[in-house]
């Protein structure tokens, strides 16, 4: 009997509902694209975005190699993690409040500061989310209940990861255009600053939460 070349398509279509609706549900990733929309529209938004995206593309790699496990196990390792990435978190939510008290939160890149300001973006989204060690234990967790180890699995993983990784980049990719739109509508309505601020602030107390669920976090939730 031959074997299978990659997994059924009911197995991929449950992984695609699923990985969707977590990509919908707000988060570290969603509220700092969000944030980033907000202040510095697209100019903001598609760095943040494409920032996550690199993250979770290196956790699949990690999810498909002993690398990812032996991290995940390692008590050291794992426990610095949490730690990192909750500092991360905390610094973030610090800068977000201190954004509030400003008159206007509102910080357009213009074309002169783009390169400097997206790189800045990027790799501030791409340290959050390799901050986070839930994702890794996540991507560790998931991947094997959807592998079918009698197919190939590195096209599996591949295809997962692409599944995975198109439409939550999407997602965050809309939800930075969602947010960028309603600064251009609060801008028309003259409420641009008080908008602005009441955002920071649920930024800033949304990632508190986020880095205190951090800390809770042990190896055994994935």
């Amino acid at each position: 009997m031959s074997l299978k070349i990659t997994m059924t398509f009911k197995t991929w279509l449950l992984f695609l509902v699923m990985e969707t609706t977590l990509s919908l549900s707000p988060g570290p990733a969603v509220f700092y694209v969000v944030s980033q929309g907000t202040r510095r529209g697209m100019y903001g938004g598609l760095p943040a975005a494409t920032g996550i995206i690199s993250a979770n593309a290196i956790y699949f790699t990690l999810s498909a190699t002993s690398l990812g496990t032996v991290i995940a196990a390692s008590g050291e390792f794992f426990a610095i993690l949490k730690w990192f990435g909750a500092g991360y978190l905390i610094f973030l939510a610090i800068n977000a409040l201190r954004s509030a008290n400003k008159a206007d939160t509102v910080n357009l890149i213009t074309p002169r500061e783009a390169p400097a300001s997206v790189s800045k973006i990027y790799l501030g989204a791409l340290t959050l989310q390799l901050a986070n060690p839930k994702a890794l234990l996540f991507f560790l967790a998931l991947l094997p209940q959807f592998i079918d180890p009698r197919a190939n699995v590195i096209i599996q993983v591949s295809i997962l990861a692409t599944t995975s990784i198109l439409p939550e980049f999407c997602i965050l990719l809309g939800y930075a255009w969602l947010a960028h739109r309603a600064t251009c509508a609060s801008t028309r309505l003259g409420v641009t600053s008080n908008m602005n601020r009441w955002l920071a602030r649920i930024e800033g107390i949304s990632l508190l939460g986020c880095a205190t669920m951090v800390l809770k976090l042990n190896r055994s939730i994935p």
